[in-house]
């Protein structure tokens, strides 16, 4: 059976396990993001590009995939939760608390679905973003 390399030019059969980790764990730093309201998951993200792209194309490229991903996230996660606070004091954002509570989770479950699909080893793409890095 023929492994048909991804866009990154690697298969996932010749990817090792450190590499399956590290761009698993590029992508489930989403979740630092959320403990820390923002700031500290595309920090992580980050610094795994920093330490790992020279060692590994398909780390590198999956954190930096993660680290777009994570820096729009961030930014249209706080203007949608500043809009739903303003406008909250005419009683109109609180009918949008559940909206933006389930736009967040929908943003941590496609990063986390991406940690997964990278710990099998596959050159996961996000939607938009995947076609602007190639």
């Amino acid at each position: 059976m023929t492994e048909i390399p991804g866009p990154s030019g690697v298969s996932a059969t010749s990817l090792t396990s450190d590499e399956k980790t590290w761009a698993a764990l590029a992508h489930a730093s989403i979740l630092l993001a959320v403990v820390t309201a923002g700031p500290f998951g595309p920090i992580a993200t980050f610094i795994i590009w920093l330490v790992k792209k020279d060692q590994s194309a398909y780390v590198g490229r999956q954190a930096m995939l993660s680290l777009i991903y994570q820096v729009v996230v961030v930014v249209l996660s706080w203007i949608m939760w500043l809009g739903i606070g303003v406008s909250s004091i005419f009683l109109v954002g609180l009918c949008c608390i559940p909206f933006g509570l389930l736009a967040s989770l929908g943003f941590v479950v496609y990063g986390c679905y991406a940690a997964y699909e990278c710990y099998l080893g596959h050159d996961f793409s996000y939607w938009l973003i995947g076609d602007m890095i190639r």
